[in-house]
């Protein structure tokens, strides 16, 4: 079976996404930030790398890892929406886009097609 479409553009989206947070891990890690804000960053960069490799070569794992921190991302969001979080400071903007997409990632890694792909 071939790699849905969708698949390989969640897989890309977030191999750029851990770049991004790579780029900022350096970023706070080079301007002194605490070691939480930088711990935090580290692990979710290359828990999101892990997760693309997952979903672009078709693994399970990668298809719950990439729910996992979906997950993740949607209790950070809207933590976000209540509260000025030190980790990842959001606008209400913000945070509610973060909670939209990665509900809908959770969706699409539930449709049966897809858990089909990755069944195989």
């Amino acid at each position: 079976m071939d790699r849905p479409l969708g698949v390989t553009l969640l897989a890309s989206f977030f191999a750029m996404e851990s770049v991004i947070n790579a780029i900022a891990l350096y970023g706070y890690y080079a301007g002194g930030f605490p070691l939480g804000v930088t711990l935090y960053y580290t692990i979710v960069s290359m828990a999101g790398f892990a997760a693309a490799y997952g979903l672009y070569v078709g693994q399970s794992w990668g298809r719950y890892g990439t729910m996992v921190l979906s997950g993740w991302e949607i209790l950070i969001g809207l933590l976000g929406t209540y509260m000025a979080l030190e980790i990842e400071p959001m606008s209400p903007v913000q945070a509610m886009t973060k909670v939209l997409v990665n509900a809908i990632v959770i969706y699409f890694l539930t449709r049966p097609e897809i858990v089909g792909y990755f069944k195989r």
